[in-house]
């Protein structure tokens, strides 16, 4: 987790690897924490709503609410206790996103190459 996968870590923690790892957590409490602002008054309001009505079990508003509040707590991944389920989590969009950073990165340098081996052919011999 903390270090490279590449083996020539001896097992060490790397900074970089660190970095990443705290940056995502980051980013998934920042998740949590919207989640459980927005649920709270909904659920409030759910409650209310099936107080009123008194709808059966399968279409209560509050019951979807926490179905709801269980999906999303899969997809944020907080501790990491579904990154093996494969749904969608935050980890695996991090992981999708960097994957396609890479390959632009590698698009943009083989252009620039290109580029400039063109510019090498057209340049004015050298007297």
């Amino acid at each position: 987790m903390f270090s490279n996968d590449d083996g020539d870590d001896d097992g060490r923690v790397t900074t970089s690897a660190a970095l990443r790892h705290v940056l995502i957590f980051q980013l998934k409490l920042a998740a949590d924490a919207l989640r459980d602002f927005l649920l709270s008054p909904l659920s409030l309001v759910a409650f209310g709503i099936d107080a009123l009505t008194k709808p059966k079990v399968e279409h209560s508003l509050y019951l979807r609410l926490m179905l709801l509040g269980r999906r999303s707590d899969r997809m944020i991944n907080l501790f990491d206790d579904h990154a093996d389920s494969g749904e969608l989590t935050i980890d695996r969009a991090v992981d999708e996103v960097e994957e396609m950073l890479r390959a632009t990165r590698a698009d943009v340098a083989s252009a620039a190459d290109a580029a400039d081996t063109r510019e090498d052919d057209h340049s004015p011999n050298e007297r």
